[in-house]
């Protein structure tokens, strides 16, 4: 984020702090509980947000040598995510022409891609470049056979994977580009990944970081101590948005000169990548938390990375970055899974039509309401 933008932020939440308010929705709203648990529903979101929007995949960093790949899942479309000779950033389904086999599991780097059934070998840019016992294929145009290419796109350190057409990321993101370009993420690097599963709506995991309401009461021994609770900053861009939640002490910026203030380490900014991505900015690092459908309304899969913004190499970084690390999975897949996984068990009981979002709550509004638009 600009600095200047910044500056009108401190003031903002010390405006909040002060007259003991947050941000508010201007009235309260009612989502139906088959949100979560209708199959119509769940296949109406997969085929419209996931497929036809841009999917935040990861920083630039994670393929950040000619060669690098990592293959993702995304709702169901398994995706290769490369860059090629050129360095550009290429994303193609992860199916070899001939059988169908998955060419490549995880992350690595290679020279060209090889399916492990057959042999049948392309090249970075997507190109079948051999087909053993080529006599026997012999009418097989390589040309129509390479992979299949999906969009994809870079820009602010960010790479995107779009499955069906392809969009313009500035309109997509719609405004929020501009706090993007400040932050310098083509520097940044990945540090670690994790997979998380639950028994719960994907939708679960991203509105579990949409207000600070429930800071005082799920997480008063963990994270609660150290944020403002029901206190946050919340603004649209588009089907995206932004949350800044102060942390107590940046009560202390109030003894500085504009000039030196810094939402960070003072705050957590959180934005919400539509349709699944958490991105949480803080002090040191980067966490990203990427929400998928596995395979039923009840099920999800979590993708969890960490970037930094200088290569963790000593002793002392790591140690550092595990103990943030150890306490943001405490907090969210210690505390807040679990409880969601409560919230789903009672919605699939089908006792109750609807849950209600206050109007301190307006970025679940907006989460809801912006879903519901992209799927109509």
């Amino acid at each position: 984020m600009r600095h200047d933008d910044q500056v009108q932020m401190v003031r903002r939440l010390f405006d909040h702090i002060d007259d003991g308010t947050t941000t508010y929705a201007d009235k309260i709203h009612r989502n139906p509980v088959s949100s979560y648990t209708c199959p119509d529903r769940l296949a109406r979101e997969v085929e419209t947000a996931f497929r036809q929007w841009p999917v935040l995949i990861g920083m630039s960093n994670r393929i950040a040598s000619a060669g690098d790949y990592v293959t993702e899942d995304i709702a169901g479309v398994p995706t290769l995510i490369c860059r090629d000779r050129e360095g550009a950033v290429r994303a193609f389904v992860n199916i070899c022409s001939h059988r169908g086999a998955r060419l490549v599991d995880g992350c690595g780097s290679a020279r060209r891609f090889t399916c492990p059934y057959h042999a049948w070998t392309y090249t970075l840019d997507g190109k079948l470049q051999t087909i053993p016992s080529g006599r026997d294929f012999e009418s097989v145009d390589k040309a129509a056979h390479g992979l299949k290419e999906l969009h994809a796109i870079e820009k602010y350190g960010l790479i995107f994977v779009q499955p069906e057409g392809a969009m313009d990321i500035d309109a997509a993101l719609g405004g929020m580009q501009r706090d993007l370009a400040a932050y310098g993420f083509e520097g940044f690097h990945h540090y670690r990944s994790l997979t998380i599963r639950r028994q719960m709506n994907w939708k679960l995991s991203p509105e579990t970081f949409m207000e600070g309401y429930h800071l005082q009461y799920l997480h008063r021994d963990s994270v609660g101590p150290i944020f403002f609770s029901n206190l946050m900053a919340f603004d649209a861009f588009g089907r995206n948005s932004r949350l800044t939640l102060p942390r107590r002490r940046i009560l202390e910026l109030k003894d500085r000169a504009p000039d030196d203030w810094r939402l960070i380490p003072e705050t957590a900014i959180i934005y919400t990548f539509f349709p699944n991505v958490t991105f949480v900015v803080q002090a040191g690092h980067v966490e990203m938390w990427r929400a998928y459908p596995d395979g039923a309304p009840d099920r999800c899969r979590v993708e969890i990375s960490v970037y930094t913004p200088e290569p963790v190499v000593s002793e002392k970084a790591k140690a550092y970055y595990e103990k943030n690390i150890d306490l943001a999975i405490l907090t969210v897949d210690g505390e807040d899974f679990p409880l969601s996984e409560g919230i789903q068990h009672g919605h699939m009981s089908a006792m109750q039509d609807h849950v209600t979002y206050g109007r301190n709550e307006p970025a679940l509004i907006h989460f809801c309401t912006t879903m519901n638009s992209a799927i109509s």
